[in-house]
């Protein structure tokens, strides 16, 4: 029946209950928690992938690389085995890595047990590491662990700190990364311990000799460890 001229036409406005604002809620939580985690799952990714790269790039020897992956802020931080173990800014850290590259040979380095975690803009990855080379006639042969610690800048996943551990002496290599085949230098270095870094004790200037090497001493000066230039 149509409404009489003046008289107001009733209406009805839709007002959510407290159930339905609640559920709302939860919702939105719940999307902002899936996007948290997606991101949280790509910076993880990110840093993995550049744990990758520098060692593609060590085993390149290749310093240009390794600059890309450092953050060039002059406060970054390396800390290594060679005197005087404590490194900063990318003129220190490329200084000690060319002097590594130019001594030793053969170079192979690899990395297992990776771990990674990142919130907001840092994020750290811890692995074991091991490496095998050759310095004039004698033989290489490295590992420990290492912690390195990532900010993201520009949107972009930098190192800003590395701390890298020898193993210490004595400990047994485990089982999967033994080799079995003795070394072909008598007298060769069968070093149980440096990284990235720990791995240019071995690269110090002048030849090391048997009774030197840091299978017979374990100390970082008697690694043979020097001061990059």
């Amino acid at each position: 029946m149509a409404a009489r001229p003046g008289t107001p036409v009733p209406t009805h406005t839709y007002r959510p209950g407290k159930g339905a604002l609640a559920g709302t809620v939860l919702v939105l939580l719940a999307a902002a928690a899936v996007l948290r985690c997606d991101d949280a799952r790509a910076d993880t990714e990110a840093i993995r992938a550049l744990v990758d790269r520098e060692t593609a790039a060590i085993n390149r020897k290749d310093l240009q690389g390794l600059s890309e992956i450092w953050s060039q802020d002059k406060g970054i931080l390396l800390f290594d085995v060679p005197p005087p173990g404590r490194f900063q800014g990318w003129d220190q850290i490329g200084r000690l890595w060319k002097d590594f590259f130019e001594r030793v040979s053969d170079l192979h380095i690899a990395v297992d047990a990776v771990q990674v975690q990142a919130r907001g803009t840092l994020g750290f990855a811890t692995y074991d590491w091991s490496m095998s080379g050759r310095l004039g006639g004698y033989d290489l042969k490295d590992r420990g662990q290492a912690t390195a610690i990532y900010r993201k800048e520009d949107g972009k996943w930098r190192l800003v700190h590395a701390h890298y551990s020898p193993a210490p002496p004595g400990v047994s290599e485990p089982p999967a990364a033994a080799t079995g085949a003795p070394s072909a230098t008598p007298g060769a270095a069968e070093t149980p311990g440096a990284p990235a870094t720990g791995r240019h004790a071995a690269a110090a200037k002048g030849s090391p000799s048997p009774a030197a090497s840091p299978a017979a001493t374990g100390t970082p000066s008697q690694r043979g460890g020097g001061q990059a230039p």
